[in-house]
């Protein structure tokens, strides 16, 4: 390298070799060059990198950097894309420049937009790497033409991700794009589904009913709703039964309504209702019952039976007496049958034969 003559002295400048100013790439943005040389000098205290655009263009001074420096990054939001840029570097003293080193150019990379749409009523966020892309946030970044942007989606508490449709990606895996023009990527996102599950016990009958609809149990005592959901269960019992209450994702015996967050179980417990049946016996004579429960009852006897359920009664006169009749729940002197939809009482009697003289 030659010195730099100023006037009325002469300065030395150790030597500067630069051998090649090189590696020019795009970054993320696309108006980015990077240039590398060779730092063979002693003595600057720094050194000077200038720029032209194009070949022909003037060459300003764009930064100075630290003499043991052998690469710089020009991010200069001036530059455009897709356009050629040239650098020469020199170094310098407290006294005076070197020589330039030899000139490199190198066009900075077409900025290409990827842009990211997410579809389906889950939710999620898309990244991008390189970053530009954090979708929520911002759905579409600039690239370089050429580079290879991976993209990750990751759903959120309650949803799923489905999948990537454009920009040759599919599947559920990580996506890369190598942007060379404006390229859509479509991210799906799913609500997850969560199940519910009822279940009846119990000696009585009864259905349970859902809103959302959805569980008839009785028919259909299973189905699955939306992440999130709170679904109302309705217990509807029948004549002749109670329900007892809610056990497992509900208690008590109140409304039941379930959040759905996770699979969830619910059990109805129904209970049959009884009915007590008396029977008093007047006279010599005995009552028997079908189903059993009064047996052969010769005063006064009770049985209870589930609510509804048919009793027929039998009288078998004792000797020496006759059966002239029901009484209460039963009348006449034929078969008795009684339901037993609340509580009842019946009274049969016998009186003893009259004797002729």
């Amino acid at each position: 390298m030659s010195s730099l003559k100023r006037p009325s002295r002469r300065v030395a400048v150790a030597t500067l070799l630069f051998l090649a100013m090189l590696a020019w790439h795009a970054e993320t943005i696309a108006a980015q060059l990077t240039a590398s040389w060779v730092n063979n000098t002693a003595d600057a205290v720094g050194l000077s990198v200038e720029r032209s655009a194009g070949s022909t263009g003037a060459f300003t001074e764009i930064t100075t950097t630290a003499p043991t420096d052998n690469t710089y990054t020009d991010t200069d939001p001036a530059m455009t894309d897709g356009t050629t840029y040239c650098y020469r570097v020199r170094a310098y003293n407290l006294s005076a420049y070197s020589d330039y080193s030899n000139t490199a150019c190198g066009a900075t990379a077409q900025a290409v937009s990827l842009a990211v749409v997410k579809m389906g009523a889950g939710s999620g966020v898309v990244i991008s790497a390189p970053s530009g892309i954090l979708c929520g946030t911002s759905c579409s970044g600039t690239f370089g033409s050429g580079t290879a942007v991976t993209l990750t989606a990751t759903p959120a508490t309650g949803s799923t991700f489905a999948g990537w449709s454009g920009g040759g990606c599919t599947g559920t895996g990580t996506c890369t794009v190598t942007v060379t023009s404006t390229t859509a990527v479509t991210a799906t996102f799913n609500v997850s589904l969560v199940s519910l599950t009822v279940g009846k016990t119990g000696t009585g009958a009864g259905t349970v009913s859902s809103t959302p609809a959805g569980i008839t149990c009785g028919t259909t005592c299973s189905a699955s709703y939306p992440y999130g959901t709170a679904v109302a269960l309705t217990a509807v019992v029948p004549t002749g039964s109670t329900f007892t209450g809610w056990s497992g994702a509900c208690t008590g015996s109140g409304s039941c309504s379930v959040t759905l967050t996770a699979a969830a179980t619910v059990t109805a417990t129904f209970t049959q209702q009884t009915q007590k049946l008396t029977v008093s016996v007047s006279g010599k004579g005995t009552v028997t019952s079908t189903p059993a429960g009064i047996n052969n009852c010769g005063k006064t006897c009770s049985a209870t039976y589930p609510s509804g359920t048919a009793v027929t009664l039998t009288a078998a006169s004792g000797a020496g007496y006759a059966f002239i009749g029901w009484g209460g729940a039963c009348t006449g002197t034929g078969s008795c049958s009684v339901s037993m939809t609340t509580a009842r009482s019946v009274t049969a009697t016998f009186k003893p034969f009259k004797r002729r003289l």
